[in-house]
């Protein structure tokens, strides 16, 4: 990796850092701005550097800096029954990042990608959920998915935004 990409990678785990841990209490599974970080991030980077990103925030976060949900950090909230929402990130980042690179001047693959990864990443935390909790796939959709689907659309419409306009910007100082 150049210098460049490696700044880049850093900061954009920093800024996943710095927005995951803003979240709002809603039962088991909290609403946080973690995944509107991951899509965000996944829009001006190459997928390799996106899930890098992710990567690192998630093992500072078990290392026990406080950049989860409500700043709470340690290895135990992986292991625990919303980890898996955790862990979904990476496959979220990367199929974001490599949709968006495929069609970068496409708008309606920023939200389509984000669609996807977040579709992704709420299977493998509802599966995650259902097996650490002991209830059936569909309860764990019914209580970590489907609460969540208005603000996952709000964070999507921004994210694709923000994106779009990011990655072009970028790519104007980077030419």
């Amino acid at each position: 990796m150049k210098a460049q990409k490696i700044a880049l990678t850093g900061v954009m785990a920093a800024i996943i850092c710095l927005l995951a841990p803003l979240s709002v209490p809603s039962g088991v599974v909290p609403i946080t701005l973690a995944t509107f970080a991951v899509f965000t991030i996944s829009c001006i980077a190459e997928p390799k550097s996106a899930a890098s990103a992710v990567i690192i925030y998630i093992l500072l976060g078990a290392a026990g800096l406080p950049v989860f949900s409500s700043f709470r950090g340690g290895f135990q909230i992986i292991a625990g029954v919303t980890g898996g929402y955790i862990i979904g990130y990476i496959p979220c980042a990367l199929t974001v990042s490599l949709l968006v690179n495929k069609f970068p001047d496409k708008k309606f693959v920023y939200p389509l990608s984000m669609v996807t990864g977040s579709a992704i990443c709420n299977i493998t935390g509802a599966l995650w959920y259902a097996l650490h909790s002991g209830v059936g796939f569909t309860a764990a959709l019914t209580a970590g998915v489907l609460p969540f689907i208005i603000g996952d659309i709000i964070k999507i419409t921004a994210a694709s935004v923000l994106g779009f306009t990011l990655r072009k910007r970028l790519n104007k100082i980077r030419s």
